[in-house]
């Protein structure tokens, strides 16, 4: 089993206040924003890769993307204790961990949010 860091909240800046300086106060940097989300699976290629599978722990459903972003085009919703199969992962620009997956068919559906996943998606890197 691999082991994965999420990042789970944002950074913030902060500013420095000294009193009783007549030097104008310095602006608070904001962290770097990763740039604009892309979605897509030419610029996320992949392949099957992982022989393993696992099923949706998310309550209710959790949504399929067509990029590794919650941001991403949704393309369909799989079920709670619904087995999924797997192909590889990748980490998009919030570190996050996506996996692509296929249903029992083996047919493609797309990338799905490894946090939503019992075991935590594939252990296969894209």
């Amino acid at each position: 089993m691999r082991v994965r860091h999420a990042l789970t909240g944002t950074l913030a800046g902060a500013a420095l206040v000294v009193a009783g300086l007549a030097a104008p106060a310095a602006q608070a940097a904001a962290p770097a924003a990763p740039a604009a989300v892309t979605c897509g699976n030419a610029y996320w290629p992949h392949r099957d890769k992982d022989p393993g599978s696992g099923r949706v722990s998310k309550p209710g459903s959790a949504a399929v993307h067509t990029g590794p972003y919650g941001d991403c085009t949704t393309v369909g919703y799989v079920a709670k204790d619904t087995r999924v199969y797997y192909d590889c992962y990748v980490v998009n620009d919030y570190g996050n961990t996506w996996t692509w997956i296929r249903d029992a068919n083996g047919s493609s559906l797309g990338w799905i949010y490894d946090a939503y996943l019992d075991n935590g998606g594939s252990s296969y890197r894209c």
